[in-house]
């Protein structure tokens, strides 16, 4: 196990946190890289790390989501990934008193952030939708990285339906071809080395390009005929 566990510190002196709700975000927190993400940990995994029962577990991780502690990326079909949020200054409400706290320096080093705030919500947005179509790899891809990765193509004027659907045709390629999750690429390496723009375009039918139709010895003009009927 572990010997540290990383959890904002807000949540220790936070009065509205019941015990039992500290310790499994201490559980939590045992799990995370060092940016606090990437925990896939299951709720048995959890309750064991905490010695508590899943049930507990599953009372508590609404609690930490709502009060801003914890983020949970949902995947249809798979474990959830939890994100422990260490990045919320600390206030005075969030330590249940009137004491003085100053921000951290990030708060008031960046007095332009709130102009990317609906930049940042659509690249979170995008992100989980994406993650949620990726091909799985052995080695887990990592949220924080992809969301940046993703923000950026955004900057740069992406469309975000052309960046998810890049993603798709991706996952589409490495199941028709069943390629091993060891080569399956990074979702952060897909979109920062500019990887995204192979597929984004690429024009399918039934599930191949036409360099691909070609290959398997095909008609290239009924491939075209289709396309064409598709896109009509």
């Amino acid at each position: 196990m572990p010997v540290l566990s990383i959890i904002p510190a807000a949540a220790v002196a936070d009065p509205d946190l019941s015990d039992t709700q500290v310790r499994v975000l201490c559980a939590i927190g045992t799990f995370t890289n060092r940016l606090g993400g990437n925990v896939w940990a299951s709720v048995q995994t959890m309750a064991k790390t905490c010695n508590l029962s899943p049930r507990t577990v599953q009372r508590a991780l609404p609690v930490l989501i709502a009060k801003g502690y914890l983020r949970q990326m949902p995947r249809p079909g798979k474990t959830s990934v939890y994100e422990v949020v260490l990045e919320s200054p600390l206030t005075p409400q969030s330590l249940g008193g009137d004491r003085a706290v100053t921000p951290p320096p990030t708060q008031l080093c960046h007095p332009n952030e709130k102009k990317n705030d609906k930049l940042n919500d659509l690249a979170q947005q995008v992100t989980k939708m994406i993650w949620s179509v990726y091909p799985d790899r052995d080695t887990p891809h990592l949220f924080p990285p992809a969301l940046r990765a993703i923000k950026q193509c955004l900057q740069d004027g992406a469309d975000p339906a052309q960046l998810v659907k890049a993603a798709e045709q991706y996952a589409k390629e490495c199941f028709r071809k069943q390629t091993e999750p060891r080569f399956v690429r990074s979702l952060h390496r897909f979109f920062a080395d500019g990887a995204w723009l192979t597929y984004e375009s690429a024009v399918t039918v039934h599930g191949r390009t036409r360099d691909e139709w070609a290959r398997s010895g095909q008609d290239v003009q009924e491939f075209d005929r289709l396309a064409t009927e598709l896109s009509a």
